[in-house]
Parts: structure tokens; C-alpha cells; sequence
């Protein structure tokens, strides 16, 4: 690992691997990251997404291959745990993320009394320096930078008053947006982001979208919001099997690619197999005979062939939900208001029949998971009647996965800690040995997995088995808050095909666009305490928001 000159790119990676004793994470990796470049990583939980930015930003050092950077490149990197604050305010804390700022800021504040004082020798020497400093200070948005971190701050949700606030006050949700302000208002050649619409809402994530587009920075990013990717990136790595591959195009360009290179090259496989079979039944029939000669000159000749790589074959968790009988209304609601301790959301007139998809959105806060548990019945209207038809079966999945204290009757059984994950799905669900370790095989937990403790599962792990057992049950209401959270695409998108399949009804709370546009036949945006409906999806939503803008 080592700089290089002004000329290179702005980072290279020739051959790179990276292995934590016996186990490989990465190996043979090789590209560039350009000037300019909007380069999105994607790969399945575990695929080695996370090493690869921190092989990038400098941290990890690579067991093999050789990383080089630009001479005097500045990288601005987002991880995904926050670091301590240093500062006593938020905004405080933005403006000291430039540290080169806060120095040249603390040279200036420290000639300044030395040039004061009028009787020193070395005046003209300490003017000079500190014009020096000031002009530096100018050209790298000094004076601006308090404006500049206001506007980032703002731009994710953190008012004027919550700027002033202690960054130890801030909630888990908050702090993620603290710390993309910080990467924001950086004076970098390249930001290195992982994961940064995580505990954003959808206006959050649009602004971030909107600033994105709008840099000329390089910037890497690790994201699962798969509408977030088709907006701002104009590349795709994937990471796959220990090592990359690169895509042009966004994200759904890179699907489609994806696919056709996988079908290009199982053919050049079949092809190649075909071959090779064809050689070797001629080498064994006639190695010992007359064509000999001729039979060991087509061994050789496939010693030499270079091989083909076996076709990728992607770990996919297979989903499908079972249904139950349902009655012609499954979920009838009157002059409902909703809150847990005062009036917190305003519900029109709700009639869900089935194969009706009511999808939820709004800011953080606005009453969304309040309304998914008060149609659980975890919690009751403070007005109004919520009628359930005679044959409904509701359950409810939680974003917190069920590890919060309190659980409703509706709700997917939450995994004990200290359970096999075997065990823990037997325990709710007893359904058998069999048909359990046939289930969490679908669900990716196979052999050895399925009796890891639940307790030590990753976010995404658990999210799996928490969505097989809500798959198992015959449901015909589901009550989905946050459900593709924890998840890799790969999951998300095997979610989405079945949700779409899904026979019943559901009310679905979620930031993932790209899955409200595949499964809402209705949208519920909360606005000023009430809820604005539109037919369709999100996308349906915009255009209405666009009529408006444009009357």
C-alpha cells in the first residue's frame, strides 16, 4: 500500500485479497476508482462489501495485491458505527469534522493579538502569514462552512433548535444523519459511504439524493435502497465469491446485464464441458491403441485449455406466504384518531378487502408504526371503531424484530436469545423437525446454521427467520413495518416477489420506493396529522406532488 504520483488515479487496486486467518474474504481484486466516478458496491450480507471500502480508505491493509492512492488525496468516508462527538453542539460538531479548517481557523485567532500589538519587530513577517492563512481559509469555504453545515444538517431533518442540542441527545436514527452532515461538508477527492440512507425517512433520502447528484466528487457507496443506487450512481461493483466484477449503467441497468453475462457465459461453459467430455472419451478410447499419439496430443492440448469458470450461482432465500380463507371485508375502520397518549394521526374511512396494499409513508415520527399496531390491536383508537370481518387473520412484523419488551397478540413470535435457531422456530411453530430444517434451508440457515444461537445471529439472520416464520403462518392481513430493514438485495427482492404473489391484504410501512412501486395498489402519504391517498405507488404519488408544484 503506497502513494503515488499526481498522475494515477485516484485509488488502484491490482490483485488485492484480504483473508482474517483461514478465511478469505476477497481475492484477486483489480480496478480503479477515476475522478468524477459514482461507483455503487452491491453483494449479499457477508459478500465483503464493507472490507472493500475500508481497503479503500486505508484502514485495512490487504494480505495480498497492493493498493495505491493519488499523492495528497482526501477521502472522506461514512462508516457505519459513529464515533464519539468532540464538540458540545451538533452543529459544532459538523464544523469540527473539518479539521483542516479548525486549524487554520485556530492560526488565525492566534496571530491575531500578536498583530495587535504594534511594537513588534516581526509584524510585516506575521501579516504575511496571516494573509496566507486567511486566503487559504477563504478558498477552502472557511467563512461559509457554518452556513454549508446548516444546510446538510437541515437538508436530513435536524432543525435549527436540535442543532444546539448535545450530540449524546440525539436518537440512534439521528446520529446517522450527524454523521452524514459531517461526510457532507468534507473538502474531499473521494467520500466513501456505507450505508447512509439507513434510519432516513423518504424526505431525508431524497434530499440526500438531490446533493448527491448535484457533487462532483467521486464518491463509492454501499447502499440496499435499490431506487436510491438507480438515482446517483452511474456504476455498479459487485461483490461476488471473494472477488469484483464491474458494471456500467445504474442499478437496474445492472440486473439486466447481470443476467445476460451469467446466460453469455453458462453457454460458454455447456460449450466448453461439451469439449472437454468430447476429448476426454477420445483420449480413454484410444490412448492405448493405434491413435495414441494422436490421444496424448489432445491431452496435451487440454492441459493447456484455459478453463471456463463454473456459471455463479447466487444464495437466494426462496419466500412464499401461506393464505387463509378470508371474508369479503377483511378490516373496517370509522372516524378513527390514533395515538398512544394524545391525538397523533387523523384516518379516513378504511375498507381493506383482499388483495388490497395500502403502502405507509411519512417522516420519522408522524404515527406510521402507531398505526400499524393500533390495526394489530396492540393499541386502541382514541376514537373511532376498527372493525375486524369475521375471518380475518392479522399479523403484525415489527422493525424492531421483536426484541422490544411489550408484544401484541398479532404479532410474529420474536426469537429467544439464548434458542438454536432450530429450536427457537420449533418452539412457535412446531411443525416438525423435518419440514422446520426444509423451511430454514429456503431460508438460507443450512447445516451448522441451524443451530446457531439466535442470540448471535447478524440484523439480516434474524430478519430471515423472523419473515419464515411469518411466511409459515396462515395469514390473510399483513401488517409490515420496515420489513425489507436488515436485509441485502438479493432478500429484499426474493421479499418483494412474494408479497406481490400474496393472495391477502396488507399494510405496509416502509421507505423502500422500489417495493412500494411493485406492490401498492394504494399509497398513504401522512401529511399535517391526516393521510393523503393516492392510487398506486410511489411514483404515482410524485406525479400528483409534480401537478401541484406545476398548477
Amino acid at each position: 500500500m503506497r502513494q503515488g504520483s499526481s498522475r494515477l488515479s485516484l485509488v488502484s487496486l491490482r490483485d488485492v485479497g484480504v483473508a482474517f486467518g483461514a478465511e478469505s474474504i476477497l481475492e484477486g481484486v483489480t480496478f480503479r476508482v477515476e475522478t468524477r466516478q459514482r461507483i455503487a458496491v452491491v453483494g449479499a450480507n457477508g459478500a465483503g462489501k464493507t472490507t472493500l471500502l475500508t481497503l479503500i480508505n486505508g484502514a485495512l491493509e490487504p494480505t495480498q495485491g497492493e493498493v495505491e492512492w493519488q499523492r495528497g488525496l482526501r477521502i472522506g468516508y461514512l462508516p457505519q458505527d459513529a464515533p464519539e462527538p468532540v464538540a458540545e453542539t451538533i452543529l459544532d460538531e459538523v464544523m469540527a469534522s473539518r479539521e483542516d479548517l479548525a486549524a487554520m481557523h485556530h492560526e488565525m485567532t492566534t496571530l491575531e493579538p500578536l498583530l495587535a500589538d504594534g511594537t513588534r519587530p516581526d509584524a510585516e513577517k506575521l501579516l504575511l502569514q496571516y494573509g496566507d492563512v486567511q486566503h487559504r481559509y477563504i478558498d477552502q469555504g472557511g467563512y461559509e462552512l457554518e452556513a454549508t453545515a446548516r444546510e446538510a444538517l437541515g437538508g436530513l431533518g435536524l432543525d435549527t433548535e436540535t442543532q444546539q442540542r448535545h450530540p449524546s441527545q440525539l436518537s440512534g436514527g439521528q446520529k446517522r444523519r450527524l454523521e452524514l452532515a459531517k461526510l457532507l461538508v468534507q473538502d474531499a477527492d473521494l467520500l466513501l459511504i456505507d450505508e447512509p440512507t439507513n434510519h432516513l425517512d423518504l424526505a431525508a433520502i431524497e434530499w440526500l439524493e438531490d446533493f448527491m447528484r448535484g457533487v462532483s466528487t467521486a464518491f463509492v457507496l454501499v447502499s440496499h435502497d435499490r431506487r436510491f443506487l438507480d438515482n446517483v450512481c452511474t456504476e455498479v461493483i459487485e461483490v461476488a465469491g471473494g472477488t469484483v466484477e464491474d458494471y456500467p449503467g445504474n442499478y437496474t441497468q445492472y440486473t439486466k446485464l447481470r443476467v445476460e453475462r451469467r446466460e453469455r457465459r453458462r453457454r460458454e461453459f455447456a460449450a466448453q464441458k461439451a469439449y472437454i467430455d468430447h476429448q476426454e472419451e477420445f483420449i480413454r478410447k484410444y490412448k492405448a491403441g493405434q491413435r495414441a499419439r494422436e490421444a496424448r496430443g489432445r491431452q496435451t492440448r487440454l492441459n493447456r485449455l484455459e478453463r471456463v469458470a463454473p456459471p455463479t450461482v447466487d444464495r437466494k432465500p426462496r419466500l412464499r406466504f401461506s393464505s387463509a380463507p378470508a371474508s369479503r371485508v377483511t378490516l373496517k375502520g370509522v372516524g378513527l384518531i390514533i395515538g398512544r397518549d394524545a391525538p397523533l394521526l387523523l384516518v379516513p374511512p378504511l375498507t381493506i378487502v383482499p388483495g388490497e396494499r395500502i403502502a405507509v409513508i411519512g417522516p420519522n415520527g408522524s404515527g406510521k408504526s402507531t398505526l400499524l399496531h393500533t390495526l394489530a390491536g396492540d393499541l386502541p383508537p382514541l376514537e373511532g371503531i376498527l372493525t375486524l370481518g369475521p375471518r380475518s387473520v392479522r399479523r403484525l412484523y415489527r422493525q424492531d424484530l421483536g426484541q422490544s419488551i411489550e408484544h401484541g397478540a398479532a404479532d410474529v413470535p420474536a426469537g429467544q436469545d439464548d434458542r438454536t435457531v432450530l429450536a427457537d422456530l420449533l418452539a412457535t411453530h412446531p411443525v416438525g423437525e423435518e419440514r422446520a430444517r426444509t423451511l430454514l434451508g429456503s431460508l438460507l440457515f443450512s447445516g451448522d446454521d441451524t443451530l446457531k444461537l439466535v442470540g448471535d445471529l447478524s440484523g439480516g439472520e434474524r430478519a430471515r427467520l423472523m419473515m419464515g416464520k411469518l411466511a409459515i403462518e396462515e395469514t390473510n392481513l399483513l401488517l409490515l413495518d420496515e420489513p425489507t430493514n436488515h436485509l441485502d438485495i438479493p432478500a429484499q427482492e426474493v421479499l418483494e416477489a412474494a408479497l406481490v404473489k400474496y393472495p391477502g391484504a396488507m399494510v405496509l410501512v416502509t421507505h423502500d420506493r422500489a417495493l412500494i412501486d411493485a406492490v401498492a395498489t394504494r399509497t398513504w402519504a401522512i401529511e399535517d396529522g391526516g393521510i393523503r391517498e393516492v392510487l398506486g405507488g410511489y411514483s404515482a404519488l410524485q406525479k400528483a406532488r409534480d401537478r401541484e408544484r406545476h398548477k
